[in-house]
């Protein structure tokens, strides 16, 4: 019987789609399952992805302890808390009541509220789910990276050598547990998006794979910016465009207007997608002191700190110890370790040298100009600082976080070089000038940094010496790897570098990454002393205010305690000009020298310590000794209380000097800055009394709803000591009524006299019209998904991978 050629044809060709898959599939579990080692500890072992144990340190703690790694105090201070508090009200609450008199929860857009990992984690506790979240950014950075140097022709070993050398660069691990991975992750995906549009050719055949990608560049751009870190999305922003336009210059094939509009309207799309996190940011941007310019155009690394990318460790690790090397070798640059490191490892340096050097062409020629142009930014070459100095938003952006442009750079062309150095047709001449360069510039390296540390070494003890030693080796390591891949011979089987040299890499990556980010213990997660619970006893409505880094300003939320202080990276001018005065600190209240002079507009009650403080037994009187010291101020004003008469003051920098003064008296006088509404003009002109009792009760106290029964002699107004922001809507026995910017910073609404019931509601119109764009930005995605399905065959083929 003779075989069927077309079912022997069709067999075949499922045969090899299943071994494709099999051979993609293994790859993406080698990548997994490197990542897995590195994070072992809190996937499998019951701890937290969290450095919270550096607050231990800490009063009301005061623990003997080293911190893990107080370098990523950011999230114990701001993140973990806005986490917790987040998953404690099992919902996603857009105010937040508990720090500085209350602030914007979703508009604070550091915190992610809105990124589909964290919504896809959110069922889980914050401690349990640091593990897996950080598992799932590390592992899709990887994999976008593997599907985007496969698309571009690479072999499977060198695509996953990308994948894993990004996945654990310098700047992936440093800032793993901050915003700036939240978009760094995507920012692979959008260059595959990207390519695969202008591999689709022309015609009829191409439109729906076009259309599919660039529905696809439309949501990974929407989860890039709900990542949170919007410096981060700046960055990744440029480079899209920068890529964007170089193939757009060597495809000229007259559609480039086309390809601009496209590219255009996915971006468009993908602002929508995230409009219901972007519109409640611009809001909250509006109304903050972060508006203020901070001239970071000046923040570059010194030259000097080019050895870490050979030596990411040899100058300490605050993970590892060791910090105080660099005075001890006589190293005078020295700069906070997130901010420098932008380690890939030291075969994969080799690599991308060998990926420029070996057989240069369109793909490796961008990503090293990306990354020559990265460094020349972040090192501060002349005259580019003064440049970025001149440009609005470039000038307040960190651009030493270019490391991440740099990093995917150098795993790209690593990727190129695998291949060209394992390649039988290599050029053995310019192999081994590549090779011999490489090492001269290893050599020079280590001579530039043994003439400025020589003398210092000899004077290191044994353990210091034992450090650097370590990281000599890791250095030695590496350079055996270059050696043992380029002297190996190519007509012997391949199998035996590739393992060994993509082993060592994996080995070399995880040395550098293993422990930076601390796994913890469950019971070293914000612990509860006698001084909180003793707190917690307490069930009216109050704020806790403590000096420097007592009970670090965002912690209290933690416990459901509300401070007056607060740490976060925006924060409502108007607070922040009534507790200092000024506006414009990055980290506002973080760790306050002094109590501020208007503490009963903030309705604290307890003042914390850790030693005794020079303060009036008239004004306060210990109410607590063990741990720490805690005074009751005596002058507390309750949350909300009535007030018969009023002043209007228009000019805000008179009313802010008036409620900032000692005379100034709030249960006497309400200082508005707008003429109340008719209806409140006789509030000062000697209204009829009745016969009500004055009551104020607080029925409920939720993030986004206060309830408020009032009872008045006379008409009047409630003061509420709530931060006044857009979006709180008030209304008075069920009708609407205005919410009046009170005492320069709070919440008034006027109540005729007798029984009244006030209901505050936080709906702000940027959440719900961010929603309505985020509807139609879906409805754009299902009918572009619609075209191309329906789109007919027949067009030109592709370009070749």
């Amino acid at each position: 019987m003779i075989p069927d050629p077309i079912a022997t044809s069709a067999t075949t060709q499922s045969r090899g789609r299943i071994w494709r898959a099999a051979d993609n599939l293994f790859w993406f579990a080698a990548l997994a399952g490197v990542l897995l080692i590195l994070l072992h500890e809190s996937l499998f072992l019951g701890k937290g992805l969290v450095p919270v144990d550096a607050i231990l340190e800490l009063p009301p703690w005061s623990q003997a302890i080293h911190p893990s790694n107080h370098l990523l105090s950011d999230q114990y201070w701001t993140f973990v808390p806005t986490q917790e508090f987040v998953h404690q009200q099992k919902s996603l609450p857009l105010w937040n009541p508990y720090i500085c008199c209350g602030v914007p929860n979703l508009g604070s857009m550091q915190g992610a509220l809105l990124f589909p990992i964290r919504l896809l984690l959110s069922p889980l506790d914050p401690f349990y789910a640091s593990g897996p979240a950080a598992f799932l950014k590390l592992c899709l950075a990887g994999w976008f990276t593997m599907l985007y140097v496969r698309l571009l022709g690479k072999s499977r070993p060198a695509s996953f050598l990308a994948g894993l050398v990004f996945s654990l660069s310098g700047f992936m691990i440093v800032w793993l547990g901050h915003p700036h991975v939240n978009c760094a992750m995507w920012l692979p995906l959008l260059l595959y998006f990207l390519e695969k549009s202008f591999r689709a050719g022309q015609g009829n055949a191409a439109a729906a794979p076009a259309l599919r990608a660039w529905c696809g560049f439309a949501v990974a751009f929407a989860f890039m910016i709900l990542g949170g870190h919007p410096p981060t999305a700046i960055h990744i922003t440029i480079v899209v465009v920068l890529y964007f336009l170089v193939r757009l210059m060597q495809h000229r094939d007259g559609r480039a207007l086309q390809r601009a509009g496209l590219l255009a309207g996915a971006a468009a799309v993908g602002l929508l997608l995230a409009a219901p996190q972007i519109l409640p940011f611009l809001e909250y941007y509006g109304q903050s002191s972060s508006a203020v310019p901070s001239d970071r155009w000046s923040f570059h690394l010194a030259f000097s700190s080019l050895l870490h990318f050979l030596l990411p460790n040899a100058l300490g690790n605050p993970a590892l110890g060791f910090e105080d090397l660099p005075k001890r070798l006589g190293w005078s640059e020295a700069d906070n370790f997130n901010e420098l490191t932008g380690y890939v490892g030291i075969f994969p340096l080799f690599l991308a040298a060998c990926g420029i050097a070996l057989r240069p062409c369109k793909f490796t020629l961008f990503f090293f100009s990306l990354a020559i142009g990265s460094m020349l930014v972040i090192y501060g070459v002349p005259p580019l600082p003064f440049l970025l100095r001149a440009l609005p938003i470039l000038r307040d952006v960190n651009e030493r976080r270019l490391l991440l442009i740099v990093g995917l750079s150098l795993a790209v062309l690593a990727g190129f070089g695998w291949d060209e150095l394992f390649s039988r047709a290599r050029n053995q001449w310019r192999t081994k000038i590549v090779t011999v360069g490489f090492c001269a510039l290893v050599g020079v390296a280590l001579f530039c940094f043994w003439r400025v540390t020589g003398a210092g070494i000899f004077t290191l003890d044994a353990s210091h010496c034992a450090f650097l030693r370590r990281q000599f080796l890791i250095l030695a390591g590496g350079m055996t790897a270059v050696l043992f891949s380029v002297l190996w011979p190519l007509r012997w089987n391949g199998l035996i570098p590739t393992v060994l040299c993509l082993s060592w890499t994996a080995i070399d990556l995880l040395c550098f990454g293993t422990g930076y980010n601390p796994s913890i213990s469950r019971e070293l997660y914000y612990p509860r002393t006698p001084a909180i619970t003793w707190l917690q006893k307490d069930d009216s409505l109050f704020r806790i205010f403590g000096g420097g880094r007592m009970l670090t300003a965002n912690s209290a939320e933690v416990f459901g305690l509300s401070d007056a202080r607060g740490c976060d990276f925006t924060g409502v001018r108007r607070y922040e000009e009534l507790i200092t005065g000024h506006a414009g600190e990055l980290f506002f209240y973080r760790d306050p020298k002094t109590f501020p002079g208007n503490l009963p507009l903030l309705n604290v009650k307890y003042l914390l310590s850790a030693k005794p403080l020079p303060l009036s037994t008239l004004l306060t009187e210990l109410a607590y000794s063990k741990e720490i010291l805690i005074y009751r101020y005596k002058q507390c004003l309750d949350r909300a209380f009535p007030v018969f008469d009023y002043e209007v003051v228009p000019d805000r920098a008179a009313a802010l000097a008036r409620v900032s003064s000692a005379e100034f008296d709030p249960r006497q006088t309400l200082l508005l800055e707008d003429q109340p509404p008719p209806a409140t003009m006789s509030v000062s002109e000697g209204a009829v009394a009745t016969n009500a009792a004055q009551s104020v009760r607080v029925n409920s106290y939720e993030p986004d709803e206060v309830r408020i029964d009032v009872s008045l002699p006379r008409p009047g107004f409630l003061l509420l000591l709530d931060t006044w922001f857009p979006g709180w809507s008030a209304t008075v026995n069920g009708e609407p009524a205005p919410i009046l910017r009170a005492d320069y910073n709070f919440r008034a609404v006027s109540l005729p006299a007798g029984r009244s019931t006030v209901s505050f509601s936080y709906r702000p119109a940027s959440f719900r019209i961010g929603w309505y764009l985020c509807a139609a930005g879906i409805l754009a995605l299902a009918a572009a998904s619609c075209l191309s399905r329906r789109s007919k065959p027949g067009g030109k083929v592709p370009d070749a991978i």
